[in-house]
């Protein structure tokens, strides 16, 4: 007797960004049902936050940045004319409001290793885990825009590696104020005793490292995870090995399964080298779906989109992705990618492109610009809800993706569909939970499926900092070595 193998049920994300206009399809403001000029008010968080949580949506993603992209034609104007990166509220201010309309869903937001000191890190996470009963997650990310740099107080950007080796050694700060500061039983608040904090539950940390230096308490006490669910993106070589120790939850960037499935198998392989259940590791890829009750209907709401794009505001993005500068191409002639810096990249990026798109004929900078308009380097699927179910199905089975970060075209319409066409449609299939595993539970709790598994899991890096081990941490001891061996 043969049995078949159960279905993977998949996480949905809704992925936002706080720009006041449209963040990943340029233009859309223009569309007269269109809500993203409103995000500089809370009715637009929190309507999304009870959308989402109707959905059965795991956590709202937000995508923080910092300044705006100024690569193409060496300034902002078009990101500024598209809408699109500026006028960005930080979402460290808008989820305490949209967790207190809300039980269940999750919200995970990004904080820069680069440039945000780890205190401050810790201090804010652990305030958002306590305001949002646990349901946080900390996008970790290193940061590689020059605009960023300037912006936060720096001539250029850190090398790439060497960022890597300086987010190494936060993590290794951020875990010693979340894990090791204070004991479980440091909080008393007995009224006989009058102690509130047990002064000899509290250890002050001491940090003394390559590129940062703490000495303190940690400010706040242990927060319903301790440790945020940490989500991080990076395929090269040190972001795939920085994602094997640390991340719970990874990012995948790919047009088409084919392009992720080896990542993913790789950082799998990896996490399990370090004794991780390679299987605990939840991937995630970024998708824009256009959805129709009908064909008609998907095809519509496409041909509308496209006419509200914004081609160059969409080639801005590319550029700023890509630290490539496409003004210098004619909008609609076709590319001539000769010698010049960059256009090996850009003719790469094309022919992922038509591997997703087919044969469109010669490429023109405008037709690029609507196609990162619309989705960019995300697949975009348009069509009837078992016609998108189909595609995610692909990317589940010849990927081994665990969940989607779904980015909108427009908003609340892009939104509404998802939870009134698709996720119906995934929950007939049994690809998605029909409730929150753990309703009112922590966001790890209902990553995990798991019931009181609020803190970090016991098989990973960050468990080893738990309060009276007196890890110092990989970073520090490398440091050390490193010191030894010089003199």
């Amino acid at each position: 007797m043969t049995t078949t193998a159960p279905k993977k049920r998949i996480y949905l994300n809704f992925f936002e960004h706080g720009c006041v206009g449209s963040h990943m399809s340029p233009g859309q403001w223009r569309d007269p049902n269109d809500t993203g000029i409103t995000k500089d008010r809370l009715p637009y968080w929190l309507n999304l936050a009870r959308l989402a949580e109707r959905g059965k949506i795991s956590f709202i993603f937000f995508a923080d940045s910092y300044s705006t992209f100024d690569i193409y034609g060496g300034s902002a104007d078009a990101m500024l004319r598209c809408g699109s990166q500026f006028a960005v509220n930080d979402p460290m201010v808008i989820i305490p409001a949209m967790a207190a309309v809300t039980k269940s869903l999750g919200f995970g937001v990004t904080g820069s290793t680069t440039y945000l000191p780890p205190y401050l890190l810790a201090r804010t996470f652990s305030t958002l885990d306590h305001m949002t009963n646990g349901r946080v997650a900390w996008n970790i990310v290193t940061s590689h825009s020059s605009s960023a740099a300037k912006a936060l107080g720096y001539d250029k950007v850190v090398p790439h590696d060497e960022r890597y080796a300086m987010a190494e050694e936060y993590m290794d700060v951020v875990y010693k104020l979340w894990e090791s500061s204070w004991a479980d039983d440091a909080v008393r608040f007995d009224k006989e005793s009058r102690v509130a904090f047990e002064p000899s539950k509290i250890k002050r940390i001491e940090h003394d490292g390559k590129y940062h230096k703490v000495s303190a308490l940690a400010q706040n006490h242990p927060s319903p995870q301790r440790t945020p669910v940490l989500f991080q993106a990076g395929t090269s070589k040190a972001g795939q090995a920085f994602a094997s120790k640390h991340a719970e939850a990874i990012y995948i960037g790919g047009l088409v399964p084919s392009q992720t499935a080896g990542s993913v198998a790789s950082i799998r392989a990896a996490a399990a080298a370090r004794g991780r259940d390679p299987a605990s590791l939840k991937f995630f890829v970024g998708i824009s779906p256009i959805l129709g009750k009908t064909v008609e209907e998907a095809q519509a709401k496409y041909k509308r989109a496209v006419e509200n794009s914004d081609p160059v505001g969409g080639l801005a993005q590319f550029s700023g992705y890509t630290g490539i500068d496409l003004s210098r191409f004619p909008l609609d002639e076709e590319f001539e990618l000769k010698d010049a810096p960059g256009d090996n990249a850009v003719h790469s990026f094309l022919d992922n492109f038509n591997k997703v798109v087919g044969d469109i004929g010669a490429w023109t900078p405008r037709k690029l610009g609507e196609i990162m308009a619309l989705g960019g380097f995300h697949p975009a699927p348009v069509g009837t809800p078992e016609m998108v179910a189909d595609v995610f199905e692909r990317w589940i089975d010849e990927a081994d993706v665990d969940g989607f970060n779904i980015a909108y075209v427009t908003t609340p319409g892009s939104h509404e569909d998802v939870v009134d066409l698709l996720v119906p449609e995934l929950q007939k299939r049994g690809l998605m939970w029909t409730d929150y595993e753990v309703e009112g539970g922590t966001l790890r709790e209902n990553f995990y499926s798991t019931k009181g598994a609020s803190k970090i899991p016991s098989d990973h890096y960050g468990h080893k900092f738990r309060y009276g081990t007196d890890f110092e941490g990989d970073s520090l001891e490398a440091f050390k070595a490193e010191k030894a061996a010089s003199t």
